[in-house]
């Protein structure tokens, strides 16, 4: 169904970046990305279907995260 679908979009997404570290910022400078929950209204405050995923994007040079994002898309749009 849907929602089986969009998680593994969302794993596909995550599991193609090469730049973003995954988990959430412990005060560091790079770039990270999480899957977060519909559910965490601290995270997500607008009616959302499918996939949120929380980038925070670090010091990284902007050409190498842009890269980097695009694999990630290219790699859900695939699933």
């Amino acid at each position: 169904g849907a929602p089986e679908r969009f998680k593994a979009k969302a794993h596909a997404f995550l599991d193609a970046l090469r730049i973003f570290g995954l988990g959430y910022s412990w005060g560091g400078y790079e770039s990270l990305a999480v899957h977060v929950s519909l559910n965490d209204r601290r995270v997500c405050t607008a009616p959302a279907e499918g996939p949120v995923l929380r980038l925070q994007i670090g010091l990284e040079d902007v050409a190498d995260i842009r890269a980097d994002i695009e694999r990630g898309l290219a790699a859900a749009r695939a699933v």
